[in-house]
């Protein structure tokens, strides 16, 4: 009895089976105004248009992009990994590539776990550079969870209970946020986050920005559910339940961790960026920055015979494997679409070690050497780690 009243079980309505698939047919919290998702590891035909549609629409309804819009002949985007803790690293990236002065406006901006946070603020421009600094380096493990270990042996969802995580979320993601991603988004910047269906074993693909600009009254939490779906790392967060609508009917879909799926992400391989380009009657010319909030080569380092060091190893070196992984799916990309890639990650030599799981300490350490790094010049590769090119 004193087990199963410390245990946090969802009760749910899963999405049938036979609508689970189209995600235009169903609407997050009802929200059913443009493309606001996609899947993120195939497109139909049909979705492939709505996306061209959804792009054409938007020059169309705001007359005032298109001045703008007719100006651009090249767009710099941004990919952020996932990487836990390690974000630091992309956040002191940034911050120091805003002091160095040559940090692109990014019109498209991407961000899967970790890299989902650091997304946000990095979309809406260097101002956030300091909120950035202060969420990596202020805070430790117990300001964002809590061991609810019982809950975990016992039939709930999680190791750890995240609501202070949510909570730092909501004082974030305000009504005036929302409305800037609004204006960025009816501008033609783009925002994209990725979380896991883990009901489908499939990555979505979340429009932040036009999920804002739909105007809904549930928008703000969607974005705010999105963030915290896209970093909750399957049994140690609980999974975020996402109310969805079908024929007027409430059910939910089940999301978690973004990087159970994919590390990075750009779009499905079946989405040519030169088809977009013809349907926008424009021929841009792109940079896709990738940094990667991990190591992909990692220093030989003995584990401590004990579960966290073990787990802590184990985790650390999936996301550096499946993020190679998906480094070489978005350079596949962009050579046959003729863009230029650039990536960054940790680099090697860094031995600094955590204390705990969100470790103030090393977080800050981790910062600052993305800080020097982006003041100092960043040292871009052009091409996947251990790729010859010719």
């Amino acid at each position: 009895m004193i087990l199963s009243g410390c245990t946090t079980v969802l009760a749910r309505k899963s999405v049938p089976a036979e609508f689970a698939g189209d995600l235009q047919q169903v609407a997050p919290y009802g929200i059913d105004r443009g493309l606001v998702r996609f899947w993120g590891d195939d497109l139909t035909t049909s979705d492939v248009e709505a996306v061209l549609q959804d792009s054409r629409e938007r020059l169309r309804v705001d007359p005032a992009v298109l001045p703008e819009f007719q100006k651009i002949d090249h767009a710099d985007w941004l990919i952020l990994s996932g990487g836990g803790p390690d974000g630091a690293y992309g956040a002191g990236l940034l911050a120091g590539w805003s002091e160095r002065g040559d940090r692109p406006d990014f019109r498209l901006v991407t961000g899967v776990s970790t890299g989902a946070i650091v997304a946000l603020f990095a979309f809406l421009g260097p101002q956030y550079d300091d909120t950035l600094k202060t969420l990596y380096t202020s805070h430790t493990t117990d300001d964002i969870a809590s061991r609810t270990i019982f809950s975990g042996l016992t039939g709930g969802t999680a190791l750890l209970d995240t609501r202070g995580y949510r909570t730092l979320i909501d004082g974030y993601v305000s009504d005036a946020m929302v409305a800037e991603l609004a204006d960025k988004h009816r501008r033609g910047y783009t925002l994209l986050i990725g979380t896991t269906n883990l009901d489908a074993s499939r990555p979505v693909i979340w429009n932040i920005s036009a999920i804002a600009a739909s105007e809904h009254p549930m928008a703000k939490v969607l974005i705010r559910d999105v963030i915290q779906a896209s970093s909750a790392i399957p049994v140690a967060f609980p999974p975020v339940l996402i109310p969805a609508f079908v024929g007027g009917e409430r059910y939910d879909e089940m999301h978690v961790d973004g990087g159970a799926t994919q590390q990075l992400m750009l779009f499905s391989p079946k989405l040519s960026l030169r088809a977009l380009d013809e349907a926008l009657g424009r021929d841009i010319n792109r940079t896709v920055y990738i940094v990667i909030n991990n190591k992909l080569k990692k220093p030989y380092n003995p584990i401590r015979p004990r579960i966290s060091s073990i787990a802590g190893a184990a985790v650390s070196s999936l996301i550096s494997g499946s993020g190679t992984g998906d480094i070489y799916k978005v350079y596949a990309i962009a050579a046959r679409d003729g863009e230029d890639v650039r990536i960054n990650w940790i680099p090697r030599d860094f031995d600094v070690e955590s204390a705990e799981l969100f470790d103030p300490v090393y977080m800050t350490a981790l910062y600052e050497l993305g800080f020097a790094a982006g003041r100092s010049g960043i040292d871009w590769r052009n091409h996947p780690p251990d790729f010859l090119p010719e």
